[in-house]
């Protein structure tokens, strides 16, 4: 009988330990496929993160807007002054296109005072290696017409033309 006992204890003994084994195996497994998802999470999150950088520096097209003051020392830009400054300089570089419109600036230069000056803003859309083109233009027209700076704003895009064809 005292046999028999031993025998019954070691039996729930060794099923214990088989319980806990098998728990232990499981929680092990568990760890295991939260640690793969986790890994596969940030890999995919790292993956989308890259992906969208090296899309931004492949995109094809940029929008380039040119702030251009219209006073000077001297004066003012006249309309004619400025047909013939996008005529010599935009048109020859941007034969496909460009639009130009006017607006009224405000900014605060080597003057202590915010000032308004009457503007005009070209808007440029061309492929992202046009931009060394463009900021030519704006460095010919500050030294063309003595202004103290002229602002370029650069932005990533898309671009599709709707005509006839589409």
């Amino acid at each position: 009988m005292k046999n028999l006992k031993t025998m019954n204890e070691q039996y729930e003994h060794s099923c214990m330990n088989a319980e806990k084994v098998a728990r232990k195996s499981q929680i092990r497994r568990v760890f295991r496929s939260l640690t793969a998802g986790l890994f596969l999470t940030y890999l995919l999150a790292a993956c989308l993160l890259f992906s969208s950088c090296v899309h931004c520096k492949d995109a094809g097209w940029r929008e380039y807007k040119v702030f251009c003051g219209m006073s000077f020392k001297d004066g003012e830009v006249t309309e004619a002054d400025w047909r013939r400054f996008c005529d010599e300089h935009v048109t020859t570089v941007f034969p496909d296109g460009y639009t130009s419109f006017e607006a009224n600036g405000y900014w605060k230069g080597s003057a202590a005072t915010t000032e308004r000056e009457n503007s005009r803003v070209l808007i440029i859309v061309a492929p992202a290696d046009a931009k060394d083109k463009v900021l030519s233009i704006a460095k010919q027209y500050r030294e063309q017409f003595q202004q103290e700076a002229v602002l370029v704003v650069t932005s990533k895009g898309e671009a599709t033309f709707v005509d006839e064809g589409k």
